[in-house]
């Protein structure tokens, strides 16, 4: 004996015939499948990142200024260690020159060691200069970014070893090492201040002219 299969009946799977109540049952197992969740996610993760990537409209006198401000703070910065290059580069010259008095000689050593202090780390300027600095990240501010890069080698690298080694040349006059290692310092000094000219340059080219840092130009060290 053989049953008769019924007749596919497909009016049960056609959404119009099912109830309000199967198809939002259905509805809601949809959504919470774990494919479109993650799919949903990872469009709101790129949408969200895609947002806060756009850039801020900065006019051009709002980025003038800015980058104006921040060679302003810079300044005022490596103010103590310009101050300090510039009195130790004096010392040397006057020493060399027979120009400091018994008086004069007592009192330098001293002297060095607090312009040391002022071109190193354990300066608040400098801690300032290296940690508190924030450029506005524009076509200019990358220019004076750069510019700060510079200034901060000319302060804590380039000063900092050139006061130390005339430190040393008052303990040690005329030893060999030491005049070389001033001479290379003060060439360094000299590359890197046209270095931060040369940026700051590159931004007044964009934004109209910028001020300038205040690294000086250093009298030459006799004997270098």
């Amino acid at each position: 004996m053989t049953d008769d299969v019924p007749p596919f009946d497909s009016s049960v799977f056609e959404p119009a015939s099912m109830s309000a109540s199967s198809l939002a049952n259905f509805k809601v197992v949809f959504y919470k499948r774990p494919w479109f969740l993650i799919s949903v996610a990872i469009i709101v993760v790129v949408a969200v990142s895609v947002i806060t990537d756009l850039p801020n409209h900065i006019s051009k006198s709002q980025d003038f200024t800015a980058q104006n401000d921040t060679i302003g703070q810079i300044n005022a910065d490596i103010d103590p260690c310009v101050y300090s290059v510039k009195e130790s580069f004096s010392f040397y010259n006057m020493s060399l020159a027979g120009k400091l008095t018994t008086s004069d000689r007592a009192q330098v050593p001293d002297l060095l060691v607090g312009d040391q202090t002022a071109c190193s780390f354990a300066s608040g300027a400098v801690y300032d200069l290296t940690n508190n600095i924030q450029v506005l990240d524009t076509k200019a501010g990358k220019h004076i970014d750069q510019m700060l890069s510079v200034v901060v080698s000319w302060v804590t690298s380039d000063a900092l070893a050139a006061i130390e080694d005339i430190q040393n040349l008052f303990q040690h006059p005329g030893k060999l090492s030491l005049i070389h290692n001033l001479t290379k310092e003060e060439a360094q000094l000299t590359k890197d201040r046209a270095a931060a000219f040369h940026d700051v340059a590159e931004a007044s080219s964009i934004l109209g002219t910028l001020k300038k840092p205040i690294l000086p130009k250093l009298p030459h060290l006799t004997g270098t």
